[in-house]
Order: structure tokens, then sequence, then C-alpha cells
């Protein structure tokens, strides 16, 4: 994923680290650590916890390994948190939305059209007032976790069985699959939809059974987990930038020494940017590919009304969870 420049710039980092932090230059890894997701290994969080992987094993001069397991493989997204809590699994990836079963408050970033478009979504993500919030969060909950690095799986979008969405008709009385935060089920009701919360990996056979007839997420997730198949329209509705985040558990960072720590959290603040940058791109690509190669009937819409059914919610949320401060910071950062 890198050139040799950078792999070479990389290296030299990592070993002038493991010199200061009193790590040997041969190093075999004395700790591995697993880290589990709920997509395929083509999706932007394979490549982005990846790059995690390595950039911990190039600062910690491979005394830390970090084994990924994809695909669900350990569980769904709310599983693998619980396994997280418990210290079964080291680390896991999840975005807020799920992950608010755990933390309540992250609810507030379900709430459509906080990010104005992809660069300020990135420019919050890298913001340290931002992750400051988000840390507060989790801290006052006290959840059996902590975040380690912010990534996202790319904006959002609906796709469904029954045709292009153009108007808020077009989704009225549909049953729309949504994530498990209490916050996406008022979103969608709001927008007139029934919503009904299955685990991503129920999706498509709900979409076969009929159990949902529509669905939102990214083009990565949508064409990778080939739901193309069974849902062929996708309307760039762009409600959402999920915000993702690896979490760790308290027991296995209470296992690592102050330095594997600031490997650990460093390794994550670098993963910030590559990991937005990469779901864009591969986003992007895949919206090109969408219609010839995979037949997906896909079209822009005036988001406006869209914007406007929701525009009091976000202060609404904001007041009913407390997360004044975490929406006042997005909105500077605009």
């Amino acid at each position: 994923m890198q050139n040799a420049t950078m792999r070479g710039a990389l290296g030299v980092t990592a070993t002038a680290m493991a010199l200061v932090m009193g790590w040997s230059a041969d190093a075999l890894a004395q700790k591995v650590l697993r880290l589990g997701h709920d997509q395929v290994t083509a999706h932007t969080y394979q490549h982005t916890t990846e790059y995690f992987a390595e950039r911990v094993k190039e600062l910690s001069n491979g005394e830390l390994e970090v084994q990924i397991f994809p695909g669900a493989t350990l569980g769904t997204e709310t599983s693998m948190l619980q396994e997280v809590i418990s210290g079964n699994l080291d680390m896991s990836v999840s975005t807020t939305a799920n992950a608010s079963s755990f933390v309540p408050s992250f609810g507030m970033l379900s709430v459509s059209y906080l990010f104005s478009d992809g660069d300020h979504f990135k420019r919050t993500l890298l913001d340290e007032g931002f992750t400051a919030e988000l840390d507060a969060l989790i801290e006052a909950q006290d959840p059996g976790f902590i975040r380690v690095a912010s990534i996202t799986p790319g904006a959002r979008s609906v796709y469904n069985i029954f045709g292009p969405v153009e108007a808020l008709d077009d989704i009225e009385g549909k049953k729309m699959r949504v994530m498990a935060s209490p916050v996406e089920s008022k979103v969608w009701g709001q927008l007139g939809t029934l919503p009904v919360a299955i685990p991503f990996g129920d999706v498509y056979t709900g979409m076969q059974t009929g159990l949902v007839e529509a669905a939102e997420n990214s083009p990565g997730s949508y064409v990778l987990n080939k739901h193309y198949e069974v849902a062929p329209y996708f309307s760039l509705t762009e409600h959402q930038w999920p915000v993702s985040l690896i979490f760790m558990g308290d027991t296995s960072w209470e296992g690592l020494s102050e330095a594997e720590r600031e490997v650990i959290l460093q390794a994550g603040r670098d993963t910030a940017a590559f990991g937005v940058d990469d779901a864009i791109n591969g986003d992007n690509a895949l919206l090109e590919e969408m219609a010839s190669k995979y037949g997906v009937t896909v079209n822009r819409l005036d988001t406006a009304p869209f914007v406007d059914q929701l525009a009091a919610l976000q202060d609404e949320t904001a007041a009913e969870l407390g997360t004044e401060a975490l929406l006042a910071r997005v909105r500077e950062l605009r």
C-alpha cells in the first residue's frame, strides 16, 4: 500500500522509536493482538486495519503484532465489542451506531447530514478537539473499552429492491434496514420509512425474503457484499459520513507497557487520514463501475428535502444525549 520511499521513511521512524524505547533492532513479536471486523477483505476496513497493523509492527520494531480477522468470522460488530469488553478479543472495528449500544451518546453521530462533504468529514476526524470529545464520551460511560483509531467505511446512501429514490415519497412506508441505534431508527422513521434493525450480515437474505425492502450503506459495502444482486437500485443520498472506531478492551490495554500503549495510539493517529482517503477513493471507483459491471441503476437526487426534514433533529439529539460540545465542534470545522 505504501511505495518504497514511504516504507523506508517509516522504517527509519520505527527504528528510532525502538532505540528510544529500548527495543532491540532484531526483536521478534512478543505480543500478538487479535482484531476483528465484519467486512470482506476487499473492503476499506481490511485495507485500513492492515495499515494500522503495519504501523504497529514498524513502530514497535516487530515486538507487537496485530492479527486481523475479517468477514465477521469472530461475530457481528456488537458481539465482537462484547468480546472486547470481556477480554476474549483485543480489538474490533465498529461504527459508532452499533457501538451506541454500549455508549448511548454515540447516537449523535447517527444523525444525518452532520458533515457537509468528504473534506469536512476528514477535517473533523483528524481534529484533536473532536477526538477528545469522543474519548470523553467513552470515559464518562466507562464501557470497558477505549478508542485507539478513528476511521470510516465511506459515505452511506440508500439502495433498494423497488426503484430509484428521487423524493421522500419514494421511501415512505418502505421497510428500511437500520443499524442497531435508537437514533438510526428515529432518523429513518422521521423520513417516513419503517425501520427494521437487523445485523449487516442478514441484509442480503433480508432483501430476498422481503424482511426489508431498502437499506443504506457505502458503495464499498454494497458492491463487495454483492447486495446489488438483490437490490439493484442505488440512490446517492450521502446522508451520513459514518465514524467507525477501532476499539481496544480495557483488559488488553492494561496488559500493555507504557511504550506499547504509545505505539498503539500513534499507529491509530497515523491510520485516520489513510482510512478516510482509502474509503473515498475506493467508493468513487466503485460508483463508476456499478452500472457497467453490475447493472446497477445509480441516480443522484436533490437531497434538500431530506436535509429539511431532519434539520431540527441534530440539536434535539444533542440536547437529549448531552453531546452539545461534540456537535458544536463538528459545526466549527465546516
